[in-house]
């Protein structure tokens, strides 16, 4: 017997279902499409009679809501009005639109009611930031300074001010705004810290410069002195007076033997420095190198270390050049004045010249402890661990 086929659902009318959904669902698509067709027709006929509003590429208004706009507008606030400016400027900020920028927020800083000063500061800081773009640091630290007295733990506008103080040299103020942002920052803001050190550095250097220049130049302890000195083992102007110095025997104009019962120049400033009495020997020294003496090297050297010794380098170096230029000199008294001009010249931050000094003095005297001594402790200071 052959399969039957399956007999389709009958309706109250005697109609299969697909026919009775064709017949209700045929009008309705119709309808909706003739909606939709004259729908477009009138867009269209519309598109061609009006004129569009709003620059191209942005939705057009609403019937009526350029009205309902010009109502809102009227219904805001000053500082509604004011963060409206800002928020301009900030569009403007990000398009590198500087001088616009600096309208907008100007606009807004005078929108600003008076009270709102949390508001009025973010304007005064942006119109900075604006102004810093431009490279005017006045017109930045004039801003910051409205921004800070409105809100003053602004950290953006306290550290923006900081670099505009950096770029106007003005390092002392400078030093105290990016502390102020430290402490707020609780010190956890490597920007801030990095320059806080680099300004206190400066500053320091400069006062430091500022007190030497106008110090007056004093005598170290006898303790330091004996300290400096007990570091050269082989300096000639540090050893005692010998039995046949302490009463200088020398010849008079005509060729006869003169004993001097008081001795003066050079060996009267070794008397006084195995006496302590620091203060003349420069003095005596000044005595034998005017008198031309037979001790005019040793006079040059020794008053070179005291000048060195109250730290005026300036005086000590045409000292220590004259005996360095000397060929015909002890060679002791040569390199003991190349050690000192090479450690004067790493208090100078001249490394190059420091190592040139060296580097002589062992080629003149290779058997001068010295020499090594004093070389591996500038080299220390510079971290200079390969050999010279």
């Amino acid at each position: 017997m052959a399969a039957s086929k399956p007999v389709e659902p009958q309706s109250a009318t005697g109609l299969p279902r697909w026919q009775l959904a064709l017949l209700v669902g045929t009008p309705i698509v119709l309808g909706v499409g003739a909606v939709y067709l004259w729908n477009r027709s009138r867009r269209k006929g519309m598109k061609g009679t009006g004129e569009r509003k709003t620059p191209e590429g942005s939705a057009s208004p609403v019937q009526g809501q350029d009205g309902a706009n010009r109502e809102e507008e009227k219904n805001m606030s000053p500082l509604d009005h004011a963060q409206s400016s800002k928020n301009k400027g900030n569009k403007y900020f990000k398009a590198g639109k500087y001088e616009k920028a600096i309208q907008c927020y100007t606009e807004a800083i005078g929108l600003c009611p008076g009270d709102q000063k949390a508001d009025l500061s973010t304007f005064y800081q942006n119109r900075a930031a604006a102004f810093e773009q431009q490279l005017k640091w006045t017109e930045v630290v004039q801003d910051c300074s409205q921004a800070v007295e409105l809100n003053p733990r602004y950290i953006k506008a306290l550290f923006r001010r900081a670099k505009a103080l950096e770029k106007l040299d003005n390092k002392k103020e400078c030093l105290e705004d990016v502390t102020a942002v430290c402490i707020l920052e609780a010190f956890q803001n490597q920007q801030s810290m990095l320059l806080a050190d680099k300004v206190l550095k400066q500053l320091g250097k400069e006062k430091a410069k500022e007190k030497y220049k106008n110090r007056e130049p004093m005598m170290p302890s006898p303790q330091f002195i004996k300290s400096y000195f007990s570091s050269f083992t082989d300096d000639i102007i540090s050893q005692p007076l010998q039995k046949g110095e302490k009463k200088d025997e020398d010849k008079d104009k005509e060729g006869e033997a003169a004993e001097i019962t008081e001795s003066a120049g050079y060996l009267k400033a070794k008397q006084y420095m195995e006496e302590e009495n620091y203060d003349k020997i420069i003095s005596e020294c000044t005595k034998e190198i005017e008198s031309g003496g037979r001790y005019t090297a040793e006079a040059l050297l020794l008053r070179a270390t005291f000048y060195l010794l109250i730290g005026n380098a300036t005086a000590a170096q045409p000292d220590l050049d004259q005996v360095i230029n000397m060929k015909d000199a002890n060679v002791k008294l040569r390199a003991n004045a190349l050690i000192k001009r090479g450690s004067m010249y790493m208090q100078q931050q001249q490394p190059l010249h420091s190592t040139q000094d060296f580097n002589t003095a062992a080629e003149i005297d290779t058997q001068n402890p010295d020499v090594y001594h004093h070389r591996g402790q500038v080299g220390g200071r510079i971290h200079h661990c390969s050999p010279f």
